[in-house]
């Protein structure tokens, strides 16, 4: 049995998804109840289970568990590789780890490493598992097949969880216009992070007025993205989610480096400055011409 903890946040985890499908059979995830159930769909019949359990928050304390229960006994002793997200390798949570599970290969990685900066964190992260015996196939390996769907909408995300990466909304609203006079489907979404963060008058607009679709949670951006033609957003959880579901994806860049952190999957284009700055630097003009190139590339796989 492999076990792979994770608990960051979703790009971070999406951008894990190499590792999760790389590692053979059997496999259960532990993390978040909502990360744990996509990583059931990254990675079909993987189990699950809820980091938050209280056995499993107590890896994390000096000293404990003492016991557990049955069932996460018998996990624990089935453990033959350990992959871990959420421990340096030098902390309170792997000496639990180690303790108990004893015959199992714990292995170590950073959900952002900051070693090799040059180099796509997926990488980063199967040169880091293989440093401590954990072999991996190729990232480019472990990618899904596109998913082709002509008469589905063009699902813009205008969000992130960083305020920098965002290219302005008004952007966004025009781009979406553009493409429906020009005869496309385009479908906004709006996540966690907007329904968090955007003033109600915002978020009237784009529901009311722009149409729209409010994606409280990742089970329901997961149903959008699965009828989507194309996808189109910034450096943030959902763009990454759309590329490593198959989706063809266009990914905005500014501050952030795509040689670091660009989306993983079978069709993505990435518009992105000649050196990392704000996003200004992107007009409608040039979103539109990446998105009709998009297609193009999509069409021809």
């Amino acid at each position: 049995m492999h076990l792979l903890f994770h608990q960051a946040a979703l790009g971070d985890f999406v951008l894990a998804a190499p590792v999760l499908r790389g590692l053979a059979d059997p496999v259960t995830v532990v993390a978040p109840w909502s990360r744990a159930w996509l990583g059931a769909q990254l990675r079909p019949g993987c189990g699950v289970m809820d980091i938050e359990m209280f056995e499993f928050g107590r890896l994390f304390a000096e000293g404990g568990p003492t016991r557990v229960s049955p069932a996460i006994g018998e996990l624990f002793a089935s453990a033959t590789t350990v992959v871990s997200f959420v421990s340096s390798g030098r902390d309170a949570w792997s000496e639990n780890a180690r303790r108990l599970m004893p015959n199992a290969r714990l292995a170590f990685a950073a959900p952002r490493p900051r070693d090799h900066p040059a180099q796509h964190v997926a990488q980063a992260h199967r040169r880091a598992l293989r440093e401590q015996g954990v072999e991996l196939p190729a990232f480019e390996a472990t990618l899904p097949g596109v998913r082709i769907n002509p008469t589905g909408p063009i699902v813009v995300h205008p969000g992130s969880g960083g305020l920098t990466k965002c290219w302005p909304t008004d952007r966004y609203a025009e781009l979406i216009e553009r493409l429906r006079a020009a005869g496309q489907t385009a479908l906004p979404v709006l996540g966690e992070v907007e329904l968090d963060r955007w003033p109600e008058s915002e978020l009237s607009r784009w529901t009311g007025v722009l149409g729209a679709e409010v994606c409280p949670h990742v089970e329901a951006l997961w149903r959008v993205l699965e009828g989507a033609r194309a996808f189109i957003g910034n450096d943030a959880g959902p763009t990454h989610l759309a590329a490593a579901m198959g989706v063809p994806t266009l990914a905005l860049f500014g501050p952030s480096d795509p040689k670091r952190w660009a989306p993983l999957g079978p069709c993505v284009r990435v518009a992105a400055p000649e050196h990392p700055g704000p996003m200004a630097w992107l007009d409608v003009d040039r979103v539109r011409a990446e998105a009709a190139g998009l297609l193009t590339q999509a069409g021809a796989l």
